[in-house]
């Protein structure tokens, strides 16, 4: 009986702890409690670190922590997913960290699995987000670093090969541009280099995730070696150090170091890109415009607004991959509004939309999606971009 009051007393007390986080705000997340029905697991673990919201050093670890003991002696590629929709449903540090954090438990979950390239395929979430499950597969291949280096560019794209869908092969190829650059202590030009050996169709989406983790490097975040003199302007690192990579440099340059001032308008993508001309400016244009909002259609308003032929570089910028679990009809609402940008960027538009709408939906919009246009120069050019959904994306996450 004792023991049970103990425990009783302790749940009392991590209610109140966690019910006075909330009332702080602050960076904690608001909404994290004990869950209800099949979410108490994930409630539990992850609303006690709400006790640290202030230290946000400690906060981090602890979600870690926590994450790493929910899929923990399971299998992460059905459990991940799980955790992925929990946290999608929350607000405030943990659904806007949720990537990074699951690095370090995809790293972990790896060595206790004793991971190898041979059976990558089995711990892969099953999953399309962007969030918490690419981060956990991105930490995967991170941990498989030294095995991929000794592998051929031809066995390095077989092992991504074979994901279950256009998205997580995707996103397994930008997660070895990460394995390698770790594998070569943060040296960007070794990382493309190998990137590039992967061929045409793979290395702009390996140099993505090069990219992605010089950055995170940067900053000194998940255990990534820091550059001794590092190059924080975009201007500088894509203009000298992209490898040719010029639009996947500027793309994450921007994502994972935003300018000081918001980009809001088509007037601040200009203001942000003045003076660059060619790939530079279109990568440039590509980047700001995926930072100016978490809303795939408020990116498209700037877009529309864009007068002039840059509006075809625009439109590589939307956030397509966040409707990856949208209905079909807010997809075909996205794409219909290609009929609005600038005329000579029109085909373009559809074209990139019809390709990535594909990738989110695993190859069913060329033909479920791209009929429903009410042109047949708009299915065209919708078709044109669907069919190539396999090739390089570069500019997408």
């Amino acid at each position: 009986m004792r023991g049970l009051s103990v425990l009783a007393a302790a749940l009392v007390a991590l209610a109140l702890v966690t019910s006075a986080a909330f009332a702080k705000g602050g960076r904690g997340d608001e909404n994290i409690g004990f869950g209800y029905g099949s979410n108490v697991r994930y409630g539990r673990a992850l609303g006690y670190c709400n006790a640290f919201q202030d230290r946000e050093t400690r906060y981090a670890t602890c979600l870690s922590d926590a994450l790493f003991s929910l899929v923990k002696g399971r299998n992460s590629a059905t459990e991940v997913p799980k955790i992925d929709d929990y946290v999608s449903h929350l607000t405030g540090y943990l659904p806007a960290h949720c990537h990074v954090l699951m690095h370090s438990v995809g790293r972990r979950y790896a060595a206790s699995v004793h991971l190898t390239l041979s059976n990558l395929l089995d711990y892969l979430p099953r999953s399309n987000s962007a969030n918490c499950a690419a981060g956990f597969g991105h930490g995967l291949l991170m941990d498989l670093a030294p095995q991929l280096g000794n592998l051929s560019p031809a066995q390095a794209v077989k092992a991504c090969a074979g994901a279950e869908t256009r998205y997580q092969r995707y996103s397994c190829t930008h997660g070895e541009g990460h394995a390698y650059m770790r594998l070569y202590g943060e040296q960007l030009p070794y990382a493309l280099h190998a990137c590039r050996l992967l061929g045409p169709d793979n290395a702009p989406d390996c140099a993505a995730g090069a990219f992605h983790d010089y950055w995170i490097a940067v900053a000194g975040l998940d255990q990534a070696k820091k550059p001794s003199d590092p190059i924080t302007s975009p201007r500088l690192l894509c203009a000298k150090e992209s490898g040719g990579f010029v639009r996947g440099c500027w793309y994450r340059a921007l994502l994972e170091h935003p300018p000081a001032k918001p980009i809001e308008s088509v007037g601040d993508v200009y203001r942000q890109c003045r003076g660059l001309q060619g790939v530079q400016r279109a990568g440039c244009t590509i980047a700001s415009v995926v930072v100016a909002a978490d809303d795939p259609f408020t990116e498209m308003d700037i877009c529309v607004a864009m007068r002039r032929p840059g509006a075809a570089d625009c439109v590589r910028g939307i956030r397509v991959a966040d409707l990856n679990e949208s209905p079909r009809s807010e997809q075909l609402q996205l794409i219909r509004r290609c009929a609005n940008v600038f005329h000579g960027a029109q085909h373009a538009c559809y074209r990139w939309l019809g390709m990535t709408l594909n990738v989110v939906t695993n190859g069913d919009f060329m033909n479920v999606g791209c009929n429903e246009l009410r042109f047949v120069a708009t299915r065209v050019a919708c078709k044109e971009g669907a069919a190539a959904y396999e090739g390089p994306l570069e500019t997408f996450s």
